[in-house]
């Protein structure tokens, strides 16, 4: 027979032991939790976070050179532009143009740092100006509303490129004469063919050999002052170009193998 007195101290413990369990195991667990990282990662996650991960959009690959350097940001590329357009809306166009011509020339005339970049800026101001009075007097007749002063986006472009120091003045505005070369060429060559008014076709007829000068002296200047971020852009282009053709395989790839999966599963049956 057990003693009362025992009996009584037996159940004592046992109650203190059953009930600090459950408290032992938890604080065991935070312990372990805090303790190990990796036990604590490899545990699986609840649905919703599972979704929540699943429905996360994984940010592409940076695009890197055969070095593992990323690549820095692409060059805006020349935009495409319907160049059938009325007459007056060239002339609009046309004078639009040599309007930002001669500012962005005057503005290496005075801030520039390269001779070669100078005397650019010198032509365009120069040759513009002449265009500008002649397509005054060839719009006369036609009655085009000819713009006097530089568009709101012209003069963000301008104020952007004033800002900048002599190098990269010089840089910038030969990039930015990237962009408009080919599409002062196609509105030009344009009119050239199609032109309905005499006068202005004359001036279209006229002006086209020097605009195309213009593109030819831009890219020699352009090529020679940004030669190395030229080429990288280059290469980069080419970097673009493969990951697409492999994008492109893999997808023809996953159709095929899609296509046998779906033949063998005829055949079995």
């Amino acid at each position: 027979m057990i003693h009362p007195r025992l009996n009584a101290r037996t159940q004592r413990q046992t109650h203190v032991t059953t009930g600090a369990a459950p408290r032992l195991l938890a604080l065991l667990a935070m312990c372990l939790t805090f303790a190990s990282p990796a036990l604590a990662a490899d545990t699986k996650p609840n649905d919703g976070a599972k979704a929540a991960t699943d429905g996360a959009e994984q940010a592409p690959s940076p695009l890197l050179d055969e070095n593992g350097n990323p690549f820095p940001p692409a060059r805006p590329k020349p935009v495409d532009i319907n160049a059938e357009i009325a007459a007056t809306r060239f002339a609009e166009l046309a004078m639009a143009d040599a309007l930002m011509e001669i500012e962005l020339g005057e503005l290496v005339k005075r801030s520039g740092e390269s001779q070669a970049v100078k005397d650019l800026g010198h032509r365009m101001v120069t040759n513009h100006t002449a265009m500008r009075l002649i397509l005054t007097k060839a719009s006369a007749e036609s009655g085009a509303p000819l713009p006097t002063a530089l568009s709101a986006e012209q003069t963000a472009v301008l104020q952007r490129l004033s800002a900048l120091a002599a190098a990269d003045l010089d840089r910038e505005y030969l990039w930015e004469q990237s962009l408009r070369q080919p599409r002062s060429i196609a509105l030009y060559r344009w009119q050239y063919e199609n032109c309905d008014d005499k006068k202005i076709k004359q001036f279209a007829v006229g002006t086209l050999p020097i605009i195309v000068v213009h593109a030819r002296v831009c890219d020699e200047v352009h090529r020679k002052i940004n030669a190395t971020e030229i080429a990288v852009q280059e290469k980069r282009a080419a970097a673009e170009r493969k990951v697409e053709q492999e994008r492109k395989l893999a997808e023809a790839q996953a159709a095929v193998d899609a296509n046998a999966k779906k033949s063998s599963r005829k055949f079995k049956k």
